[in-house]
């Protein structure tokens, strides 16, 4: 079982995978040159790449949301699949980093003082919080060449990791008031390899994430995570 018909879901995953591809392409090329530029190309580029397929009752656009004053929720993206005829619907949230493994070393977490913890254990303890209900992951852009990337990262794309799995390496950590290093990063993808693709699919096919009443997008988001924006795939069957 999942949200929409296992050939749309095929759709989708390759799609999602055609548009982690473009942007690390451009991240090669420096078309990009931060987190938040290859987050929007990337969901842009999905969002692209399932219109231009023309399949009846397959779209996908982009919304934006009115976020409160105050972020809860430490998250770069969202997507939500939409079943417009079962009224249904998943949410799939992400974190974006851009470890910059190929000139960079040990850059990618930080300390925050007032916390007395690293910023990425931060951002995982309050995505903990909606872990629960909605399909989260930890998504690490990649600059090299086309397999041309350590060997714990995906040949054509991004490395990622769900957060339940990425949380409990962070828990394991002697001190959480310790920043993240390159290390702990090779080591969690090497023990969880993901690619886009996968992750879309596992949404797709509820094996991720709660299938939740379709509902109004900005109230979906009060009091906890609110992007300026969110993707959403919708679909409804002829």
């Amino acid at each position: 079982m999942g949200i929409f018909p296992a050939g749309i879901i095929s759709t989708i995953k390759n799609c999602a995978y055609q548009a982690d591809k473009l942007a690390r392409s451009d991240l090669i090329a420096n078309h990009i040159t931060t987190e938040n530029d290859y987050t929007s190309n990337f969901t842009s580029f999905f969002r692209h790449s399932i219109n231009a397929l023309k399949i009846f009752g397959l779209s996908s656009r982009i919304q934006q949301l009115h976020p409160p004053h105050e972020r809860k929720f430490g998250a770069d993206g969202c997507i939500i699949f939409h079943n417009i005829t079962n009224h249904t619907m998943k949410v799939g949230i992400f974190e974006a980093k851009w470890p910059r493994l190929s000139t960079h070393k040990d850059c990618w977490d930080s300390i925050q003082t007032t916390k007395n913890t690293s910023h990425f254990h931060d951002q995982l303890r309050r995505q903990a919080t909606k872990a629960n209900v909605w399909a989260i992951w930890e998504m690490f852009y990649c600059e090299f060449p086309f397999r041309g990337q350590p060997a714990f990262m995906p040949p054509e794309g991004s490395a990622c990791v769900w957060h339940s799995p990425a949380y409990a390496a962070s828990n394991k950590r002697p001190n959480p008031a310790i920043a993240w290093r390159d290390s702990d990063l090779e080591q969690l993808l090497k023990n969880h390899p993901m690619t886009i693709s996968e992750v879309i699919t596992d949404i797709c096919k509820c094996h991720e994430g709660v299938e939740l009443p379709a509902t109004g997008f900005d109230e979906l988001f009060q009091g906890a995570i609110t992007p300026e924006e969110v993707l959403i795939v919708e679909y409804f069957a002829s």
